[in-house]
Order: structure tokens, then C-alpha cells, then sequence
């Protein structure tokens, strides 16, 4: 791998072009290639061999790395899950045992609202079992693709970035750092992770916003034109769709059996208690529960997790009298395949975030930010940062790793305010969330495309107004924190209540505009 360097603002070039040829070509893995060739001609200083050459071994760098051929894995053996629950008929019967009790439409929106907040672990583990318990009901009830892969994706990473995850113990990691760069030694990263977590407000705040919108039903913008075509000709993918998963199309029809229930909860409860076990058992070396969180393996305790449920269902299967040894094997096979596309994007995005730490935007983008800044500014320019990074890279946890270690000493250093600076990391991972929930190239964003079987684009297109109003929303409100210094008791309240009237607002110009006949 090449060292790290700085390119300045060529730095910022192959990401630009990746974002702009997913949304001009909807084609997600040549637009990914073309970010990371043009990253290599920039290297090689034109040449275009030598560009090929740094492409071709950016991707098999990380198609070597042993967390990304895990998380491939993780992600092939989910697909081997769901393939199982879907030939044995378990997503049916969960439909009919769902059906007496999902009365409507908003019922569907707060079931995975509320799945997504309690399954916290792993924001890519919320999407996989969230869009599989709930993406057939939203069909029936008329739910949009794009509306149901927005709530996926909102509940994935703000999530597992405010409760129990993996992410935590990631991020006490980098406020360690952090506080050691800035000599604040006597005092412990748990505890200023705890200060912190009112100041994670994108989280928080997009959370709420998810709460607001499928109780109320009040969208607007692209989102409001998708869920009125869903609710109106009942297509939960528009015309020109692409979707990321199509299980029907891709696996055939369920086998004609009698629906149980056990087939669909009996893979999933074989991967929980597995994953929960790997976090457990890696991480066994730490004291207390964040210490094992600290020390735990996440991405192999995933792995395992993703292969007990692919096990189960091999086991059901046959145990079941569902499928013979050799059908079982073909269906395995085939939900190897189902993933396929999605390992593709997955090593394009790595391999694009690769190249643009090669780069160096992200220090670029630090020292130009960071330069001869005042006080008061410094909480809205470290959310920036966090999601100019994060939205360019498509990685939060990236984006964390430079962001916080840098931000804590250098508030620190220009206010000597102990308190601002133990904010810092609940202001860095509230940015760092922003690219990770709205970046077309984010892993999660990819996940919740493809567990909701949404078109990936169509996702993004409808998902970023929605995140943008959050994220305008916390700029507000830091601003004022900056300013006058307001607590949380405070602003949080307040900014609750500006997001709702701005749903409320926007939905009623929305509706407005659509009823007007066209000319």
C-alpha cells in the first residue's frame, strides 16, 4: 500500500467523482472504480498504466485485509440465512403472524423503528435483521422501498453510535487518544464518553426524526413523491428501480410447505446469541462489561454470528424434511450468490476509502478547517469536518479515527474550556454519523439498500433531504452552544421541537404543490 500523503484539494477529486457518476448512472461499482482510477492517475502523475496497476492492488489489498474478507463473509452467510428463511417459507409465516397484529401502515414504520433501536450491536446487523422481519410486511402495507430503507438506515448507525455496540468501545478507543494528546491524563475516556453523548446529536436528533415521521406520516420532498406512488399503485420499487435485493426473482418461490414460525425465528436467534457470545468470548481479556466491549473482535463475532445463522438453517431445513441434503446445498449455494453484488460494492467502497486516505483528505481537510478559527466556531466546524469526511469517504469509524484524537487538544488548547473539550467526541461522531447514514458510498447506506430491497440510488436521492434538515438542525444548535454555551437540558428540547415544526411545515408546501394539477 502506498504511504500515506498529501494531495490537497486533489484529494477530494476521486470521491467527488464516485458521487457523481452513482447518481448520473446509478451504476454504484463502475462509479466506485472510477473513483479509486482516478485516484491512480492522480498518484501516477498521468500515467494510466500505472493508474490500472494502483487500482487493481488498492482492491486486492483490501480484499486480503482480514476484517473486510470477514465482513464479506458475514455478509455472504447472511445471505445463505435469508435464503433459507425464505425457500422454507419462514418470511411467510412471519407475515401471517404479523398480519393479526400490523393493522397498517404506521404500525409497520414504528415496529422497525423500535426493532432498530433495540437490536443496537452492530449497525450493520440492525439493517440485516430489521429489513428481513419487516420488508415483506411493507410491501403488503404499501410502505415505499425508499421510505423502508430510510428508516434501516436511520436506525443503523445513530443507533449503535448512542447504546450498547461495538461502536462504543471504538470510540472511548480514540477519545483515549485524544485525551492524551491533550494532557488531560486524569481523566478516564468512560467518563468522557458518557459527558459526550448529549452532543451526539445527529444521532439523537435523526432518531427522533425517524419517531416523527412514521407516527405522524408527515414527509415531504422526494420522500413524500415515493410513498404516494406506494400508497397510490401499491409499487414499493418506482418503474426504473434497480433494487439491491430481489429475493423472489433471485431465489424462486418458497417450497410448498406448511409456514412455521421457528424457521424464521430460529436462524435469527441462533445469530444473536452467537454474536453475543463472540463479543463475550473475544473480549473476555477486559474488566467489566465495557472492558470486554473494548477488547471484543466485533467483526468476527459477527462472523460468527452470520455462519450459526446460515447453520440453523441447513439443519432446519433438513430436520424439517423442508429440502434434502443436496436441495439444502443448492439453496446455500444460492444465497451465496444473492450477495454477490453486494460483496462487490462493499470492496469498491473500501477500496475508495482506501485511496483517499492515501491521499490525505482527510488531514487536508482538517488543516484548512482548522486553521485560526475562534472559540465559539469550533463546535460547528468539528461537525463539519466530521461529516464533509465521513459523506466524501463513506466511513465514520475513519472519520473518528482523525477527527477526535485531533479535535479534543485543539479545543483544549483554544479555549481551556475542560468541558467544551469533553463534548468534542459527542460533536465528532454526530458528523461522522452524517456521511455514514447519507454517503451513497457508506457501508451501512449500501446495507440498508439491500435489506430493504430498495433501488441504492433511489435510497440516497430520498434519505439525504431527510438528513440534511437533521444535520442543518444541529449546525443551529451548536452554533448557539458555541455561543452562549447552552446545556443540554436545553437544546435538546428545542431542537426536538424545530425538527417537527419543519416536518410539519415542509409536509404541508409538499402536498400542496403535488395536488396542483400539472400543465
Amino acid at each position: 500500500m502506498f504511504m500515506e500523503a498529501n494531495y490537497g484539494l486533489w484529494a477530494l477529486l476521486p470521491a467527488i467523482i464516485a458521487i457523481f457518476m452513482c447518481f448520473k448512472t446509478k451504476q454504484v461499482i463502475p462509479s466506485l472504480f472510477a473513483g479509486v482510477f482516478v485516484a491512480g492517475i492522480i498518484i501516477s502523475k498521468g500515467n494510466l498504466f500505472a493508474a490500472a496497476s494502483f487500482s487493481l492492488e488498492t482492491i486486492i489489498g483490501q480484499l486480503s485485509d482480514s476484517d473486510n474478507a470477514k465482513l464479506i463473509l458475514f455478509t455472504m452467510f447472511m445471505g445463505v440465512g435469508i435464503s433459507f428463511i425464505w425457500k422454507m417459507s419462514g418470511s411467510k409465516a412471519l407475515s401471517t403472524w404479523a398480519r393479526n397484529k400490523i393493522k397498517n401502515r404506521k404500525a409497520v414504520g414504528i415496529g422497525a423503528w423500535l426493532l432498530g433501536m433495540c437490536i443496537s450491536v452492530n449497525d450493520c446487523l440492525i439493517a440485516a435483521i430489521d429489513g428481513n422481519v419487516f420488508r415483506d410486511i411493507a410491501k403488503e402495507q404499501r410502505i415505499s422501498s425508499e421510505k423502508f430503507s430510510y428508516i434501516l438506515d436511520s436506525t443503523a448507525a445513530p443507533s449503535a453510535s448512542l447504546f450498547i455496540s461495538d461502536w462504543i468501545a471504538f470510540q472511548i478507543g480514540m477519545i483515549s487518544q485524544g485525551l492524551l494528546a491533550a494532557g488531560l491524563i486524569n481523566i478516564s475516556p468512560m467518563s468522557a464518553y458518557i459527558s459526550s453523548i448529549p452532543y451526539n446529536l445527529y444521532s439523537i436528533f435523526t432518531l427522533a426524526f425517524v419517531g416523527m415521521i412514521v407516527i405522524t406520516g408527515l414527509d415531504y420532498g422526494p420522500m413524500l413523491k415515493a410513498e404516494t406512488r406506494a400508497i397510490k399503485t401499491g409499487k414499493f420499487c418506482s418503474d426504473e428501480a434497480q433494487p439491491m435485493l430481489d429475493v423472489a426473482n433471485e431465489l424462486g418461490e418458497p417450497k410448498d410447505v406448511k409456514p412455521r414460525l421457528t424457521t424464521f425465528i430460529v436462524p435469527f436467534i441462533a445469530m444473536i446469541i452467537t454474536t453475543v457470545f463472540g463479543f463475550i468470548y473475544t473480549g473476555r481479556e477486559g474488566v467489566g462489561f465495557m472492558g470486554i466491549l473494548e477488547n471484543a473482535d466485533a467483526v468476527t463475532s459477527l462472523l460468527w454470528g452470520a455462519f450459526a445463522m446460515a447453520m440453523s438453517g441447513v439443519i432446519l431445513s433438513v430436520g424439517y424434511k423442508i429440502m434434502t441434503f443436496k436441495e439444502s446445498m443448492d439453496t446455500f449455494i444460492d444465497g451465496m450468490k444473492l450477495m454477490t453484488l453486494t460483496a462487490a460494492i462493499l470492496l469498491m467502497a473500501w477500496s475508495l476509502g482506501q485511496v483517499t486516505k492515501d491521499m490525505g483528505l482527510a488531514n487536508f481537510l482538517v488543516e484548512v478547517l482548522g486553521e485560526s478559527i475562534p472559540a465559539w466556531i469550533l463546535p460547528i466546524t468539528i461537525f463539519v469536518l466530521g461529516m464533509v469526511v465521513s459523506f466524501a469517504t463513506g466511513t465514520s469509524w475513519g472519520t473518528m479515527a482523525i477527527v477526535t484524537p485531533i479535535a479534543i487538544p485543539l479545543v483544549y488548547q483554544v479555549t481551556g474550556d475542560i468541558g467544551l473539550a469533553m463534548a468534542v467526541p459527542g460533536i465528532a461522531l454526530s458528523g461522522s454519523v452524517f456521511g455514514d447514514h447519507c454517503s451513497p458510498i457508506s457501508d451501512t447506506t449500501v446495507m440498508a439498500s439491500i435489506f430493504a430491497g430498495a433501488d441504492h440510488i433511489d435510497h440516497v436521492k430520498t434519505q439525504i433531504p431527510y438528513g440534511v434538515t437533521v444535520a442543518s438542525v444541529v449546525f443551529f444548535i451548536l452554533l448557539l452552544v458555541g455561543l452562549f454555551k447552552i446545556k443540554p437540558v436545553i437544546f435538546i428540547p428545542l431542537g426536538l421541537i424545530i425538527l417537527f415544526t419543519i416536518v410539519f411545515t415542509m409536509n404541508k408546501i409538499n402536498k400542496k404543490q403535488l395536488s396542483k394539477p400539472k400543465k
